[in-house]
């Protein structure tokens, strides 16, 4: 077995052009993948200018749903629903050393078992099943297996266009995570297994590209926020300038708008500290 790997790029051209640059250059010889989603024509265009020449690019339609588990749905049961082995990265998910040894054990540890679904070990309090790589085995998986949609799923325009659309800033876990109907159905079969991050090569994973998508999440998550805000500001320091002209504008507004706010609330509350 040599499992491939694939990349969702959805809004952000930057954060896919550091993931699979990453990739190419710590990977030897493997099918690299993308799939572009959350984009206008325009900026898909754009970010194929700038893909490494070992990237395939996979055709996604743009009216369909662009909801994660829609797109991971579509890769595995059509588009690439031959192959005996993909790893999912998550497109913010940055490799900085020599992934190709653990692939190479994966594969070999993966190839004897009946293994359709391979996570890593999470603790109780992180439900996610997909962040920041899983692997999965399109030719193996069984023809009645559930919908990679978590419960309840809600489709929601942001997703295909979050540069003309704005979520709400409610955030809500779903019941069931993307991929947990999938994961109980195999484990009744024996076909999951798992491997521990600690294991897996030195890399960055930034996080929080959803928040802005959304309006201002409530004061209760401010540390969150200047957080996520404080990471996507040193990494676009970081960026080619190259990249951040293909980058969609609109992202960089809300960036810029989020960073207006967060430097507000701490002249605020340093304002309000000087007066006790």
């Amino acid at each position: 077995m040599r499992s491939d790997l694939v990349v969702i790029s959805w809004w952000s051209n930057c954060l896919g052009l550091a993931c699979l640059h990453n990739l190419v250059r710590y990977t030897e010889n493997r099918e690299i993948y993308v799939v572009q989603v959350g984009k206008s024509a325009a900026a898909k265009q754009r970010f194929r200018d700038h893909l490494p020449l070992a990237v395939r690019e996979l055709s996604y339609p743009a009216h369909l749903p662009a909801e994660h588990c829609k797109v991971m749905e579509a890769v595995a049961r059509d588009l690439l629903c031959g192959c005996e082995g993909l790893w999912f990265f998550d497109h913010d998910a940055f490799v900085r050393e020599d992934l190709e040894p653990w692939l190479t054990r994966m594969d070999r540890r993966l190839g004897r078992s009946a293994c359709g679904l391979c996570h890593f070990e999470a603790a109780d309090d992180v439900p996610s099943l997909t962040s920041p790589v899983f692997w999965l085995s399109p030719a193996r998986l069984p023809q009645d297996l559930p919908s990679f949609e978590p419960i309840p799923y809600r489709e929601i325009a942001v997703s295909r266009r979050p540069d003309l659309f704005r979520a709400s800033a409610d955030l809500r876990m779903p019941e069931k995570d993307t991929l947990v109907r999938v994961r109980e159905f195999l484990a009744e079969r024996d076909m999951t297994c798992r491997f521990s991050l600690q294991s897996f090569p030195r890399h960055d994973h930034l996080g929080g590209l959803y928040m802005f998508a959304g309006e201002m999440p409530p004061e209760s998550l401010r540390d969150w926020v200047e957080g996520r805000v404080e990471k996507f500001t040193a990494f676009y320091k970081a960026c080619p300038q190259e990249w951040i002209a293909a980058e969609d504008a609109v992202l960089l507004e809300r960036l810029t708008e989020f960073q207006q706010v967060v430097s507000s609330g701490r002249q605020g509350g340093s304002r309000h500290h000087g007066k006790e």
